[in-house]
């Protein structure tokens, strides 16, 4: 492993705070709900919020950095996590709690976008892979450690879950002003305001479509969803006119990074439906082996990630995703032939996991590299949506096979998922291609301290 410099080591801890924050309330919440004194249902909306607002909102805070230099916001957005996270304890009721919550993440959603766009600019030719691989490990080291520390802290006080980010985020703070990478914007029209706010509705829409599927009747379903394509074929021909657009559709006539986009996506169905489906497949009675096995699953992601970032580097982003792809599929098949025995999952899960840290720095270097520079962090925005929207999918198919008690089903939906990481490495071995000219990805490179 070559030193890391210490701009990459300032984006990779921004990138770990955001999945920590992701995961690490969600043990927290019967004890918030007891504490509030509303029902488990409706904190909830603490998770499901979240996780529509980063859906929609990412493409947005990687515009914004696209436009006004994805450093100062950045700097900007971790500041504003740090008041978020300062003012959450202080809330009394759940509505003033998932006002805060709403804050963290609109200010995540500038963060994980403008981070991966500095990691693309600033990075050395020849080490854009192994960078992106290193941030990759920290984002799952940050998913991992999130239900353990939210657990240690809901058992002192909920409100710590939000009141130790301060001191972290500080520090990140320090550490990025410090240095990370100083990017000017790009002076052009004026922002497309219309089009960012209707990019946010469109994709929020989709996001509590999909996430109210299992309560909502079939054909208002299908309403609710033919709106949405309406309204996004209507955003597609607006964006087309505007001279800025927020998001502008020449994007996806790029084979690569429409290709890179599906792989994530599809990865992540498979990896967050195995997430929700594996507590069912082994019962309540194993409730701690599950906790245990689903920890399993990130030591591959964190153990692999540097390495395929490498791969990325040495080769082309298709050798690691299309290998991955492959694993994701072996790691997801030998549950459903071991009649999900805890002991072979702790084998079984972490291949997954490996599976999808191989796909990880490639898919996202291969996304990047199809867009002009100037779009790294709108495209870095993209690439972080079609994330989340593929977690919701898997998380559907997966709450959809035990929803009504028939827990038959979960075998069909595991090879579903391991379907997904098949279609993954057939389109990214169709579509992606090698990372053009690596050193002029790299231009600009910032030279600075290793640690």
């Amino acid at each position: 492993m070559p030193r890391v410099p210490l701009f990459v080591v300032a984006i990779a801890l921004a990138n770990f705070l955001v999945p920590l924050n992701s995961t690490m309330i969600v043990v927290a919440l019967p004890t918030i709900a007891g504490d509030l004194r509303v029902d488990e249902q409706a904190v909830s909306w603490l998770i499901t919020l979240y996780l529509i607002a980063m859906a929609a909102l990412q493409p947005i805070g990687g515009r914004v950095g696209d436009r006004f230099g994805p450093r100062r916001v950045l700097l900007v957005a971790l500041v504003g996590f740090a008041v978020a996270s300062g003012l959450a304890p202080l809330a009394r009721d759940l509505p003033t709690l998932i006002a805060f919550r709403l804050l963290q993440a609109v200010c995540a959603c500038a963060i994980t976008p403008n981070a991966m766009g500095l990691l693309r600019g600033g990075a050395a030719a020849g080490r854009v892979g192994t960078w992106f691989g290193v941030s990759g490990a920290m984002s799952g080291i940050g998913a991992s450690a999130g239900p353990i520390l939210g657990g240690v802290f809901a058992s002192v006080d909920w409100r710590w879950i939000f009141a130790a980010n301060v001191p972290l985020v500080l520090a990140i703070l320090a550490l990025g002003w410090a240095t990370l990478p100083r990017t000017p914007g790009r002076a052009t029209a004026p922002p497309d305001v219309v089009g960012a706010l209707w990019l946010g509705a469109t994709l929020a829409a989709a996001a509590w479509t999909l996430t109210q599927v299992e309560q909502t009747e079939l054909t208002r379903t299908v309403l609710f969803l033919a709106a949405v394509a309406l309204s996004a074929a209507l955003f597609v021909r607006y964006e087309s006119a505007h001279a800025d657009a927020a998001l502008p559709p020449a994007l996806f006539r790029s084979r690569g990074f429409s290709g890179a986009n599906a792989c994530i996506a599809l990865s992540n169905l498979a990896l967050y439906g195995t997430m929700l489906a594996i507590p069912f497949a082994l019962g309540p009675e194993l409730a701690v082996w599950s906790g245990i096995v689903l920890a399993s699953m990130s030591v591959g992601n964190i153990v692999i990630a540097p390495v395929a970032g490498a791969l990325v580097d040495r080769f082309d982003p298709r050798v690691p995703v299309v290998i991955g792809g492959a694993v994701i599929a072996a790691g997801l098949l030998l549950p459903v032939a071991t009649a999900y025995t805890p002991g072979l999952l702790l084998i079984a899960l972490p291949v997954a996991g490996a599976g999808v840290a191989l796909t990880f720095p490639a898919t996202r270097v291969a996304a990047l590299d199809s867009a002009p520079l100037r779009f790294a962090g709108l495209a870095a925005g993209v690439t972080s949506t079609s994330r989340y929207f593929g977690g919701i999918v898997g998380a559907l198919m997966a709450g959809s096979a035990v929803g009504q008690g028939d827990f038959a089903a979960i075998p069909l939906t595991f090879i579903a998922f391991a379907v997904a990481g098949l279609a993954s490495a057939a389109i990214g071995g169709v579509t992606l291609r090698p990372i053009a000219g690596q050193a002029s990805v790299a231009r600009g490179a910032v030279a600075g301290p290793e640690a």
